[in-house]
């Protein structure tokens, strides 16, 4: 599917121009790259993944810039898919999806609607048999299994639940992996699974894992270095079932280059709501109205929230979008919590991705969603790879 980000193209409107803001905030002392490293949680952590023991003889850099997506289309399903993130990252770097399986009825119709050759069942994964997978999938090689279980008790962003049960809801993947049988296996979580009762939840994972046939290696990456307008770091598992190094992507851009926040929603500013693009956003009180337009950049609207009702740094990439509350992040120049769209563009969906279902559902989608250009890059590192294999599968056949 041909896609745009030109919102004048959707709407028959003339598309504003985007102009650099002012560097300005509540300390104009701070550059843009002291800010980034004032929203970074996880470099330690990913520094010591680099180096790790379980990670030796598993991973490699790719340069992902240097990849052309043009050649063969492999084929993706995706598990536990959302609206669909990171399979558009993928199907933007020349991958074909297949199937993708979700239970929230709202991210299913929105997956379902912009996705329209791939099946796609909404239902709770646990109630998918293998044999409703086999006959989805028919008689397609599946190249690369995608999965972005849910996170509930690994994440900071509430209180960690190491006994929750959503945290298993991998081994459903495993359940399932025999009938897809997939060549590479790329899965995607918060950063605080790998610590979570000191590790052993990650040993787990990985335990199961290399027991299934498909050992992983484990990154942390900033979605900011890949193009991201956005402070978001992801734990990527990448495995196979031929023994091989699994590629990631190295960083294309340095925190200098990292892209701006009110750059890549700037044009909307002027936009009016308009529900049928997603541009929808909460609709305060005016004493609330009040209340932000004394909120400076970088500060919160309450001082319970450590990273939340926040105004956005100009010049700078946005903190973390979040799928709570309804959008808590505050427009970096309007009295106003940033829209639907105006979220989705921070997440790099393109403007003619509709999402379904109410406003505070589509905060839901986009918030979970993973950053489609960040999986648009690891898709790409994955390319290389997949051609000396499929290579060697024609030499062998």
């Amino acid at each position: 599917m041909e896609r745009t980000n030109s919102l004048s193209e959707i709407q028959g409107k003339p598309h504003y121009t985007i102009i650099m803001s002012e560097n300005i905030s509540s300390d104009s002392s701070k550059s843009k790259v002291e800010r980034v490293e004032s929203m970074k949680k996880y470099q330690k952590r990913a520094e010591l993944l680099r180096g790790s023991f379980q990670n030796i003889g598993r991973a490699k850099w790719v340069d992902s810039t240097d990849v052309d997506d043009d050649g063969f289309t492999y084929n993706v399903v995706d598990l536990f898919s959302g609206a669909g993130g990171l399979t558009l990252g993928f199907e933007e770097a020349n991958y074909n999806s297949v199937l993708g399986i979700e239970h929230d009825e709202d991210a299913a119709a929105t997956y379902e609607h912009n996705f329209e050759n791939a099946t796609q069942l909404n239902k709770d994964i646990r109630e998918v048999t293998a044999q409703e997978v086999r006959e989805a999938i028919g008689d397609k090689e599946i190249h690369v299994l995608l999965a972005g279980f849910p996170c509930p008790g690994f994440s900071i962003a509430g209180e960690r639940d190491p006994e929750d049960e959503r945290n298993f809801l991998y081994q459903e993947i495993i359940r399932l992996i025999d009938a897809i049988d997939p060549w590479f296996l790329v899965m995607e979580n918060v950063p605080g699974i790998t610590t979570i009762e000191d590790g052993k939840a990650y040993d787990a994972i990985l335990d199961d894992f290399e027991d299934a046939g498909y050992p992983l290696a484990t990154q942390i990456l900033e979605a900011a270095d890949y193009e991201v307008p956005q402070i978001r770091s992801r734990s990527v598992f990448i495995g196979n079932k031929f023994g091989l190094e699994n590629p990631y992507p190295k960083k294309v851009l340095s925190e200098e280059e990292y892209l701006e926040c009110d750059t890549y929603i700037s044009d909307l500013k002027d936009t009016a709501r308009d529900p049928s693009i997603n541009h929808e956003w909460t609709d305060h009180r005016d004493d609330t109205i009040e209340r932000i337009s004394e909120v400076d950049p970088g500060e919160s609207l309450y001082d319970s929230y450590k990273d939340a009702w926040k105004r956005q740094y100009p010049g700078a990439p946005c903190m973390a979008i979040k799928e709570n509350h309804g959008g808590v992040h505050i427009h970096p120049e309007l009295d106003r919590c940033i829209s639907a769209r105006e979220m989705a563009r921070l997440q790099t969906f393109p403007d003619d991705f509709h999402f379904e279902g109410r406003m505070k559902r589509t905060f839901v989608q986009i918030g979970n969603a993973v950053p489609v250009n960040l999986a648009k890059h690891v898709a790409l590192g994955l390319r290389p790879t997949l051609d000396e294999v499929r290579e060697d599968h024609i030499e062998n056949a």
